[in-house]
Order: C-alpha cells, then sequence, then structure tokens
C-alpha cells in the first residue's frame, strides 16, 4: 500500500513537471535592433506567434503594412549595410524587399555574423520596404517591417 502511495505521487510530480517544462513555461521574446551605420531604424512588427503547446500569444495586424507604406522612410544610400541584432538568435531569418507592386527576397543576400546578421543596400533608388523573418524553435516566429529611402 505505501509503496504504491509513493508510486502514485511520484507519478504526479514527473507529470506536473513535464507539463511545466515543456507548455507552461514561457520563454521570453526576442528583441530586435535594425542599424544602418549609426542610426537606429524604427520597425513595426506584422505578426508573430511565440510561445509553446496552446499557451502561444499570436498578433496578425494586415494593416501594419499600409501604415509602414505612408511613412517616411529613414535616409540611406545605396550600397550601405543594415545590421540587424536578436537579443535572441533565430535559427533561420528571411528578408524580403518590398519596392511598389514587387516582392524579392534577399535572403541569400545576407550575411550571418556572431553579433547578428548584416546586408547590404541594392544599388535602386527610391523607397523601399523590407520585411524580415525571424524564425525560432517551435514554429516560433517575428515578422518586422522597416521604410528606407535610398538616395
Amino acid at each position: 500500500m505505501f509503496k504504491n502511495t509513493v508510486l502514485f505521487l511520484l507519478t504526479i510530480a514527473t507529470i506536473y513537471l513535464i507539463i511545466n517544462v515543456t507548455i507552461l513555461s514561457k520563454e521570453e521574446k526576442p528583441k530586435v535592433r535594425f542599424e544602418l551605420v549609426d542610426k537606429k531604424i524604427p520597425y513595426k512588427i506584422v505578426n508573430f506567434s511565440w510561445g509553446k503547446g496552446f499557451e502561444k500569444d499570436r498578433l496578425t495586424n494586415e494593416k501594419t503594412y499600409a501604415t509602414v507604406k505612408k511613412e517616411t522612410g529613414i535616409l540611406a544610400t545605396k550600397g550601405e549595410y543594415v545590421q540587424i541584432h536578436f537579443s535572441k538568435k533565430p535559427e533561420n531569418v528571411e528578408i524580403l524587399e518590398h519596392t511598389k507592386n514587387k516582392k524579392n527576397y534577399i535572403y541569400d543576400h545576407y550575411t550571418k555574423r556572431n553579433d547578428g546578421y548584416i546586408f547590404k543596400i541594392g544599388s535602386q533608388k527610391g523607397e523601399k520596404i523590407f520585411e524580415v523573418k525571424g524564425i525560432w524553435k517551435g514554429n516560433n516566429y517575428f515578422t518586422y517591417l522597416f521604410k528606407l529611402k535610398i538616395l
């Protein structure tokens, strides 16, 4: 009888620990910083999904792109580099460049560094919106938008 009670309590404690570690634990959401030379680039979060199991925080704001499109972009010169610093390093990063009605993937033109990621601004002048998506384990992701005016 005593043996069964101890085994039962041990089973309950193990199940509680597994649930607490896998589902209920909340990881801190990553922070990001975008820089152009020595200027911080303001950004907007378009959407994200962060957390574990049923406790995922989610956000989708489809009006964000229209809002960023109306804003004035940060002045940049063609050939300059944009640096991306994440507080928690993602497994993958996707970078898109929006020009008028077209999206171009430029993820193959960025470089991973120990302190983050870096990509070179293209040679075409004009206003461009950049979309950066950081992807972490467990189908966790954040998508950011920022606008540059390239001279």
